[in-house]
């Protein structure tokens, strides 16, 4: 039986047991109960908890589960099919979340590619965050994906094992996706465009500056090629308190303002805002090579 997974221990495949997973070199890690498996390995942490703590991931689920974002989420479901659609995978095809958060982009994707894949190929769905927090919400959203707490920077996969790398909000790491991704596989990442969120900024800050271009083109230059590129605009209106606080605590936003401006973010009723996004399809190129400086 052939794996994807690799033992963040000693590098060698990891295969499926009744209990979790174990390598030929017997380290073995046990399924929580919740359905997830914990491959964070205790030194290689920077924190006790590391990743978004509960208080976040609630208030992520609360404001994602009322459809803000279903935007969003229905242009990556849309790219990621185009994507799988010309893969030509053989027996099966393995899509990676890499920073998935509480499951919800994965948890559509699956269920959009699903209802509209006529050919029924098999397509494994994994999830990684270094929230242990965030994992365990992903898992009441699917318990059959398989969902890892791991860090994006020491990925639990083995070299070229994934066809698509998806990076939605979350930190990016180049070598390790270029490391697990096979030839010719994608990574589709997303990230905020330069308007997004104004409105909501408009309160924050006295001036309110474009968000700046990301710098993943540069970093990705010999790794990848950049196949497209699109942005998806789009208003909102926010009403009640605690959806606009929730929104809040899902951006660095929270932790970055002082009492008295959160104190005016919580007092407001109703917010409009603007929701604004670029996605980016990057290729895999052949060979190997090395970040530029």
């Amino acid at each position: 039986m052939s794996s994807i997974l690799q033992c963040p221990v000693c590098r060698k495949p990891l295969f499926l047991t009744t209990n979790g997973y174990q390598c030929a070199a017997l380290h073995s890690f046990d399924a929580a109960r919740q359905g997830y498996v914990n491959l964070l390995l205790a030194h290689k942490k920077h924190s006790k908890e590391p990743g978004d703590v509960p208080e976040m991931i609630r208030s992520r689920r609360r404001f994602l589960d009322l459809g803000y974002y279903n935007q969003v989420s229905e242009a990556i479901n849309e790219i990621t099919g185009v994507l799988l659609s010309g893969l030509g995978c053989g027996s099966d095809c393995s899509v990676l979340d890499a920073g998935c958060g509480e499951g919800f982009y994965l948890h559509r994707l699956k269920n959009f590619v699903d209802f509209g894949d006529k050919t029924r190929r098999p397509i494994e769905y994994h999830g990684v965050d270094v929230s242990k927090f965030a994992v365990r919400q992903a898992t009441q959203r699917d318990r059959a994906t398989a969902w890892f707490v791991a860090s994006i920077n020491d990925l639990p996969f083995l070299e070229a094992s994934l066809d698509i790398v998806l990076n939605i909000f979350s930190p990016t790491n180049i070598l390790e996706f270029s490391r697990v991704l096979k030839q010719n596989g994608s990574l589709l990442f997303v990230s905020p465009g330069p308007r997004h969120l104004n409105g909501l900024r408009d309160i924050i800050y006295p001036v309110t500056r474009e968000h700046a271009a990301p710098s993943i083109t540069e970093k990705a230059e010999g790794l990848f090629s950049l196949l497209t590129m699109s942005r998806l605009n789009y208003q909102l209106e926010l009403e009640g308190s605690q959806t606009i606080m929730d929104l809040l605590a899902m951006t660095p936003y929270f932790w970055n303002i002082n009492r008295p401006t959160k104190a005016k973010v919580a007092a407001l009723d109703r917010l409009a805002l603007e929701v604004d996004v670029e996605i980016r399809v990057f290729t895999k190129r052949e060979g190997r090579a090395t970040l530029t400086s």
